[in-house]
């Protein structure tokens, strides 16, 4: 989950505005389209973010100047629906139900309008204010943790590395908004956040590696807890809508299990922090995640045409440029609870994925959860994932119970003809490709996992406002090691 910093400079796009002077059209000629009124408040709202001193595009395009000299490049890749990325996608076999919040692909009008601004001469037009970008950042932050210690990765091998941090509880709270900030990016491949309750468990980890200092974690399984957030390059912050919280209970810590990819030789120090948005108001739901995927054999991996034995087996064949695996889970027990909504989902796969999809079968359907239903769709770029968050209420989100059945799939393309093979070549000292199995420890390894945001009522407000422990059911849903 690597940010792509420069490996895409062909292909990056972005907008920016100046005050400088406006350029006229020929006398002859009035424009429809211009810069400043039609494609500035476009290009700022869908790729500015990005393209900006200090952003993670390889070029900025600040002033008008530049929008200009790069108009035509802006209008091949927003033509080809290329930029902004964002792999969710809708085939006739796989198409979710609900779009997605903060979705970040221009409408075939946008399209229209930023073609017309160029065909009338890619003109200024009159000076006037462009719309502030989006920002990655979080609003109305109340605390910040962090390490006490920074760490440095070292070698060329993917570290894991988990730190306490304690997020000074009192007698609780819920979190409606959390996000991650890496001190050192190019190096930071993911990060998840969990909450560990008071107990003797937790007792005994602060015993041994006491609060705020990083240790290895890399052979060892995450502590046991629940995860609260799954942090990858570009994601957005994860902010619950109004009724909605993760609650974090008195005398619990926070562990931050970072996982860095140092491959490039960048050994900087990093302490990467959390911003977290608190409140003591109580909600209708709570949040929190869980996931589904790497299957490592039968029954949950099936067959498919490249096993070399009748049992099925992860492996992802050396020169093949379409392999596919795919996987079925039965939902378990939910140990009492009901009205179990999916919130979001976040596809993972390593440096060779192309494409995933997750779809469910519902053993009892009803009038508004239909029987078969996509839950993602979308191709795969290791340097863009995301959480996608459904763009609808909880009430009319998809619907999860025991015995339902969960399919995943997911495709590779193992050959050198895939960009990213080189780079897990170069990564893994090799010359040409190799048979590529599932694993946890190196990007060169593979995944093939849907990572699912979930919602439940939260349980009733009690008159000490002591926020509760959380139902035993949700420790059966943790699959903090798939995460990896």
């Amino acid at each position: 989950m690597r940010p792509l910093l420069l490996g895409l400079v062909s292909g990056l796009v972005a907008c920016g505005t100046d005050p400088g002077e406006t350029t006229q059209p020929p006398p002859d000629a009035t424009p429809k389209v211009t810069w400043y009124q039609d494609a500035a408040p476009i290009v700022s709202k869908h790729c500015m973010s990005c393209h900006q001193p200090g952003g993670i595009g390889p070029f900025s395009l600040v002033d008008y100047a530049d929008a200009q000299q790069n108009a035509g490049l802006v209008i091949q890749q927003v033509t080809a629906k290329t930029m902004p990325p964002f792999y969710a996608s809708e085939t006739p076999d796989c198409t979710p139900r609900f779009g997605w919040q903060d979705d970040p692909r221009l409408s075939d009008q946008e399209i229209s309008t930023l073609n017309q601004w160029v065909q009338d001469g890619a003109v200024a037009g009159a000076v006037a204010d462009v719309p502030i970008p989006p920002t990655t950042a979080l609003t109305g932050v109340t605390r910040t943790i962090a390490p006490t210690a920074a760490f440095t990765s070292m070698g060329d091998r993917d570290q894991f590395m988990c730190t306490l941090l304690d997020p000074q509880t009192g007698a609780g709270y819920w979190v409606t908004g959390l996000q991650v900030r890496p001190g050192t990016a190019d190096v930071v491949h993911h990060v998840v956040v969990s909450e560990m309750q008071a107990g003797s468990d937790l007792d005994a980890l602060v015993a041994a590696h006491g609060v705020g200092t990083p240790w290895d974690c890399s052979n060892n399984p995450t502590p046991s807890g629940f995860v609260m957030n799954i942090w990858t390059p570009g994601n957005d912050p994860m902010q619950a809508p109004a009724g909605m919280a993760i609650p974090v209970t008195q005398g619990a810590m926070i562990v931050m299990q970072i996982h860095y990819h140092p491959a490039g030789g960048v050994h900087a120090p990093d302490i990467t922090s959390i911003d977290l948005r608190t409140t003591l108001d109580w909600p209708q739901r709570m949040y929190l995640i869980t996931a589904f995927g790497n299957a490592p054999a039968a029954p949950q991996l099936l067959p498919d045409p490249d096993d070399r034995t009748s049992s099925p087996e992860f492996r992802i064949p050396a020169d093949k440029a379409d392999h596919v695996e795919s996987m079925q889970f039965v939902v378990p027990d939910l140990g009492g609870l009901t009205d179990v909504r999916l919130y979001s989902v976040n596809p993972h796969m390593h440096l060779l994925g192309t494409h995933i999809s997750g779809q469910i079968q519902r053993a009892t359907p009803t009038a508004d959860q239909p029987a078969s239903e996509c839950l993602q769709n979308g191709d795969w770029d290791f340097d863009w994932q995301r959480t996608f968050i459904y763009n609808t209420d909880a009430s009319h989100a998809p619907l999860v119970e025991a015995g339902d059945t969960l399919d995943i799939q997911c495709h590779w393309n193992n050959t050198i003809e895939n960009p990213f093979e080189q780079r897990a070549l170069e990564d893994a000292g090799l010359v040409a490709p190799v048979d590529v199995g599932l694993g946890e420890g190196q990007s060169t390894d593979e995944m093939c996992l849907e990572i699912f945001g979930l919602s439940i009522p939260a349980p009733a407000e009690p008159t000490s406002r002591q926020v509760p422990r959380l139902p035993g059911a949700l420790t059966s849903l943790d699959t903090r090691a798939a995460l990896r």
